[in-house]
């Protein structure tokens, strides 16, 4: 074979599952993280059984399963009323998943530190902290990272997982990955169940749609922690990233004409743990290669979290970008191969994550159902035997 070794840019989801993945089948691989330490990142996390089929693959879906909690349906209410606009509700607030075609939520810093720890297993020097990207140089024969440390590795191919500011990306094709500001603001924030208690007796998981404004909540870790998004219509702040502080009265002005639920959980939420980021929007690319490199995840089709589709993707797009590589020597067949079959997936989420904003984000709450994005599709695929 001629890629034997794999250059990593970025120890997210996609990068470690990526690593994994690679590391079993026998590729060397380097992970280059530009954070010097891995903290935890208090959020939570959906895992559906898109995911799970490659944690089973990869030997690690009873230890996923035993940090998820299994989702049984999600409650779609009016804003104000709490009227039942879709769905069903929520009661498993422990019930770990029976089958790899089953999904749920965990907390994203536990899954993060399930697959750090099977990655040290598999590749146990592979993970290297500290090294934030600079430059992406190749020439047929190599490829080439170069770091702002000054540090520079030589691999036969390379793999950028380095998220919606790719550095890889901008290095690969010369060019920024055009974004737009979709005038939403997200803030999340994690709440103890017996602080959150008396404002989630309808269930584990609820979703508040409101004109411009919305509100999700479910438990993870057992229940002993509820975790809640907010996404609401605001212009007047612009910065992306997951660690900006929110103010606990910011947050209640925004969401003061909601549910008293709403208003309870918010009143609760431990102050100065509370994080906001604005969306922004790309288009899907139409390419994610280029010689000896490639994009994976966020840094590929950063998508609109609607859904709760991102790290899914990513690590659909781990597992087949080792599949294509283990089964076909040639790079450039391996590659055209995994963006064959990606793409038009990763495409069409994307498009599904704005269509589902849409219909979040209209006027009328009430007319939710009839405009949702279609579901269906996206939970029947699997990353383990999809045509290649």
């Amino acid at each position: 074979m001629t890629h034997r070794k794999i250059i990593i840019i970025g120890a997210g989801i996609g990068g470690l599952t990526s690593a994994i993945a690679l590391a079993q089948r026998g590729f060397e691989v380097s992970v280059h993280e530009q954070s010097s330490a891995l903290g935890e990142l208090g959020a939570g996390l959906t895992v559906p059984a898109t995911a799970m089929r490659v944690f089973n693959a990869l030997g690690l879906w009873e230890q996923v399963r035993d940090i998820t909690v299994r989702s049984t349906g999600m409650t779609f209410v009016h804003y104000q009323t709490g009227a039942v606009l879709h769905g069903q509700a929520d009661w498993e607030w422990t019930r770990k998943p029976d089958t790899v075609d089953q999904g749920g939520q965990t907390h994203r810093a536990m899954l993060h530190s399930l697959l750090l720890k099977a990655l040290r297993n598999v590749a146990p020097n592979a993970l290297v902290l500290g090294h934030r990207l600079k430059a992406v140089v190749q020439d047929p024969d190599r490829v080439r990272a170069e770091f702002e440390n000054g540090e520079v590795v030589d691999g036969d191919l390379l793999v950028g997982c380095d998220g919606w500011k790719s550095v890889a990306y901008r290095s690969i094709f010369g060019a920024d990955n055009s974004a737009k500001f979709t005038n939403v603001v997200a803030i999340r924030c994690m709440i103890p169940r017996e602080l959150a208690e008396p404002y989630i007796s309808r269930g584990r998981s609820m979703k508040y749609v409101g004109p411009g404004l919305g509100f999700s909540r479910y438990g993870v870790k057992q229940g002993s922690l509820i975790n809640c998004i907010a996404l609401a219509r605001a212009s007047s702040w612009t910065e992306e990233g997951w660690c900006h502080p929110c103010s606990r009265n910011e947050f209640l002005e925004l969401y003061k004409n909601f549910h008293p639920d709403v208003l309870g959980l918010i009143a609760n939420a431990p102050e100065g743990d509370i994080f906001k980021w604005a969306l922004y929007d790309r288009d899907p690319l139409a390419v994610w290669t280029k010689g000896r490199a490639t994009l994976l995840g966020d840094a590929a089709h950063p998508m609109l979290p609607y859904m709760a589709q991102g790290a899914t993707v990513a690590i659909e797009d781990a597992y087949v970008l080792a599949r294509a590589l283990s089964n076909h020597p040639d790079y450039t067949e391996a590659l055209g191969r995994y963006e064959a079959a990606r793409i038009p997936r990763t495409s069409a989420q994307m498009r599904a994550s704005r269509d589902q904003a849409a219909a979040l984000n209209q006027d009328d709450p009430n007319q939710y159902a009839a405009r949702r994005a279609d579901f269906e599709g996206i939970a029947a695929y699997n990353a383990v035997t999809a045509p290649l």
